[in-house]
């Protein structure tokens, strides 16, 4: 699959320039990207639902994502662009870019496939997943 890149998101209006920073809708998803996580961890069937947990947590690090490009003043119309932004402009905190995309095409294949992934795949991916969380909460707790 072609990705896309910055360059491309903007020339196809996919990533659009808002001006408007706006730290209370960021807060707002900070609050809820926090409150998906603390559900998540509470449930504790990861070994039962595999599946279930590779998709909330990346809907939780989209979420941190987008909180990121509200600080900035932008907006993402897709993932693959949300992810361009940072990829493109948030190169100081180290994030796996190409594992970015990796999840979001498995939670991609459980969403509209049906795709059921293993125990062994949420276990070899969680202390990535997690580290790639608390890395964006932390940089965003910081501009807030």
């Amino acid at each position: 699959m072609k990705r896309k890149y910055f360059d491309h998101c903007i020339k196809e209006n996919e990533l659009i320039e808002t001006g408007i920073i706006d730290k209370s809708m960021a807060k707002e998803l900070l609050a809820l990207a926090e409150h998906k996580e603390q559900f998540w961890k509470e449930i504790n069937k990861a070994d039962k639902y595999p599946s279930m947990y590779i998709e909330g947590y990346y809907e939780i690090i989209k979420e941190l994502c987008t909180t990121i490009l509200t600080l900035d003043g932008w907006k993402a119309l897709n993932h693959e662009c949300l992810f361009a932004y940072i990829r493109n402009n948030k190169q100081d905190l180290e994030l796996d870019f190409d594992y970015l995309l990796e999840l979001k095409d498995t939670r991609n294949a459980i969403d509209y496939r049906g795709v059921r992934v293993s125990a062994e795949l949420w276990k070899k991916n969680k202390l990535k997943i997690e580290i790639i969380t608390k890395t964006l909460k932390d940089y965003i707790k910081k501009q807030l």
